[in-house]
């Protein structure tokens, strides 16, 4: 099934702002639950590219030559158990856009999306993040709603080893309840019955993906910030202006690369606009996913 609710086109082109949609693949029933768009400058994004390199890229792009990006979570459902892997971008304006970004526009907000699923954030009683930056803890963050319980007042955060660092940064808790409500995992670690760690540090310290088994001999990485978009598919050592370390976030990409080019492994990547589900092709390139083929 494939929810297409009403949404409007960045800058008015035809590249696609994120939609919410719902594909059962073997056990797991996955939903991705839009928050926002945002339109990238996309040299600003990618420093290391040059205005030229982005000719061969322009079906990612918006007709005004930005680069289309999305914000969002993915409910993941396995039999009566959920969870959530990240938690959007929150209460986050857009109206005073970071120095690589064009524009900022709500497609519609996480908490309406999962309201329109017949889903109560208030039973939702895991949230794992694949990092902590705004934009994927948004309504996680003790200033999301009244109350500082944040969306998920009864949920408990996992965070991958790291991300946490030494504690509570001087600005403040970015989680709700941080200190009482997170667990901090290591690699490798099964945090829910086929949901398993994998870290991927180098755009934060802690960034952890998350391999989900779907009971049917295949895999998919919810990957967060370890690539931003399909551009850098062919171009690994493509970095972003956020990672925190480049060479490492570049070992990374590389891996989570060969390992998306394995038969019977996708990715989801939530700032890969309508494209978020799909496969490293034989030819280095995403492939989106397809219902007719890669359903079963």
């Amino acid at each position: 099934m494939d929810n297409t609710p009403q949404h409007h086109h960045i800058d008015g082109s035809g590249s696609r702002l994120p939609r919410l949609w719902t594909r059962t693949i073997g056990e797991l029933t996955l939903t991705y639950v839009p928050d926002a768009g945002v339109a990238m400058i996309p040299t600003r994004v990618y420093p290391a590219s040059a205005e030229e390199d982005w000719h061969s890229h322009r079906p990612h792009m918006t007709d005004a030559g930005h680069l289309a990006m999305g914000c969002g979570a993915l409910l993941v459902e396995r039999g009566g158990d959920r969870l959530l892997l990240d938690a959007g971008h929150g209460r986050i304006t857009g109206e005073d856009p970071e120095h690589f970004q064009h524009g900022f526009e709500h497609v519609r907000d996480l908490p309406e999306s999962l309201a329109s699923l017949g889903v109560d954030p208030a039973g939702l009683e895991l949230v794992a993040f694949t990092h902590l930056h705004d934009d994927h803890s948004g309504w996680a963050r003790p200033d999301a709603v009244d109350g500082r319980r944040s969306l998920f007042p009864n949920a408990r955060w996992i965070v991958g080893a790291g991300e946490l660092g030494d504690g509570v940064p001087a600005s403040g808790e970015r989680l709700a309840g941080e200190r009482e409500r997170t667990t901090s995992v290591a690699d490798g670690t099964e945090i829910a019955a086929g949901v398993r760690a994998w870290a991927l540090p180098g755009h934060t310290p802690g960034h952890t993906a998350w391999v989900l088994d779907t009971g049917d001999g295949r895999q998919i990485v919810a990957f967060g910030d370890a690539m931003h978009s399909p551009v850098q598919i062919p171009h690994p050592d493509w970095e972003v202006v956020l990672d925190h370390d480049r060479a490492e976030a570049e070992r990374s990409r590389r891996r989570l690369i060969d390992f998306l080019s394995q038969d019977g492994v996708y990715g989801y990547g939530v700032h890969f606009a309508d494209q978020q589900l799909g496969t490293v092709d034989a030819t280095g390139h995403w492939r989106p996913w397809n219902d007719r083929t890669d359903a079963r």
